[in-house]
């Protein structure tokens, strides 16, 4: 088994810091990573960040998102394309994209990644097309529904089949939200998604508004519980990990 991840940044998301359990005032900048599963296998990522669309700030769901007070920016050097173009990947050779979950900042990639098998949980993908679902947890068709093939998944899945990559679910910020272990040449780690945004909401357990509070806990209990001496969690939205040492190279040394 041999593995490379790599951990990319595809724009920022401006708010205030208490809607994502994150203590300070006024308003914060946060990343929108996503990965890179390089494998002898094929390539696989796992989210694909924000739309190249919001590159323009006129965007309609940019200017949507001004109307709640919170706002995206990307810029064309961090879409996932530039970023993986810069690993050399062609994006038309990822073969595979795990989604933790539906919403616009993990999903919003898809239209540049063509030949890609979406990896969901079921009742993830089954919340997308629920009318009631998808408008309380925000899962917006327009950003995942672009007739991909789907993987449709119940639990724990193995995604190479050797166990260096393994989808964990972990409900609660949606119906089916999942988290990825990856054992890598960089190590082990887990890629919690918005299971937990930031390492501080281990502690605060400060969830969104439209999440089960009481899911959320469980499944965070249980991706704490999977840590092992040399585990490192990397968080779905944490500012501190990808400061001037990321957590994850970004290109190849």
């Amino acid at each position: 088994m041999t593995l490379r991840l790599f951990g990319c940044v595809c724009g920022q998301f401006h708010t205030e810091p208490r809607g994502l359990g994150i203590s300070g005032e006024g308003r914060i900048s946060v990343p929108v990573p996503f990965y890179v599963l390089e494998h002898p296998d094929g390539v696989a990522l796992f989210d694909c960040g924000l739309p190249a669309a919001m590159i323009d700030h006129e965007d309609r769901f940019r200017q949507a998102l001004r109307a709640t007070d919170v706002d995206a920016s990307l810029t064309a050097e961090e879409t996932v394309t530039s970023h993986l173009e810069r690993l050399d990947i062609d994006p038309a050779r990822v073969s595979k994209v795990v989604l933790s979950h539906l919403h616009f900042d993990h999903a919003g990639g898809l239209g540049e990644l063509p030949n890609a098998t979406l990896v969901v949980q079921r009742r993830e993908w089954e919340a997308g097309f629920d009318p009631a679902l998808s408008a309380q947890y925000g899962l917006r068709k327009r950003f995942f529904d672009h007739g991909h093939k789907v993987q449709l998944v119940d639990g724990e899945h193995d995604v190479f089949g050797d166990g260096s990559a393994v989808c964990v679910p972990s409900h609660g910020h949606t119906p089916g939200h999942q988290s990825l272990r990856v054992k890598s040449e960089q190590g082990d780690h887990l890629l919690t998604g918005d299971a937990c945004y930031a390492c501080e909401v281990v502690e605060t357990r400060q969830f969104p508004s439209f999440s089960d509070p009481a899911a959320m806990n469980r499944s965070l209990d249980a991706l704490l519980a999977m840590r092992e001496a040399d585990t490192v969690m990397v968080f779905g939205h944490d500012p501190g990990q990808w400061g001037e040492t990321p957590v994850l190279p970004s290109g190849r040394a």
